[in-house]
């Protein structure tokens, strides 16, 4: 593994902050797509912000050392099968909202509709992880 690209064994307990923050920025996500003046860019970042930690969450409650990263890929691959995710690598398509869109533009035509999709695959990880974190 690089050094850019290391690891940490989180106290169990953090888990559910992790999660909690997660539930934050999935609504933080929601305020933002409603808002007709605000970069719907923003809402898809935040929502893969939210997914982010929801993996990370679980990570940490099943004591699986967190690769200190942002893509969607890497960290699903930390997980074991029996803990693979709704939609799974899919997800991985959102990184790009938290790295090249973020900072264009116009650049791409996005729909609430677009959104709405979104929108519900995270309400289905939100569940996916609240399931595994509070479980034994």
């Amino acid at each position: 593994m690089s050094p850019n690209k290391q690891e940490k064994l989180f106290h169990i307990d953090y888990a559910y902050e992790l999660f909690r923050i997660a539930e934050g920025d999935f609504k933080t996500s929601l305020s933002i797509a409603r808002d007709p003046e605000a970069r719907l860019e923003n809402a898809f970042f935040m929502i893969q912000q939210s997914l982010e930690k929801v993996i990370k969450a679980v990570l940490v409650k099943k004591q699986i050392a967190v690769p200190l990263v942002h893509d969607l890929g890497v960290l699903l691959a930390k997980l074991t099968p029996e803990l693979q995710p709704p939609y799974g690598y899919e997800l991985s398509e959102l990184n790009q909202y938290a790295s090249i869109r973020r900072y264009e533009e116009g650049q791409f035509d996005l729909t609430v509709e677009e959104f709405e999709v979104v929108k519900t695959k995270a309400s289905e990880m939100l569940k996916w992880g609240n399931d595994h974190i509070n479980s034994n």
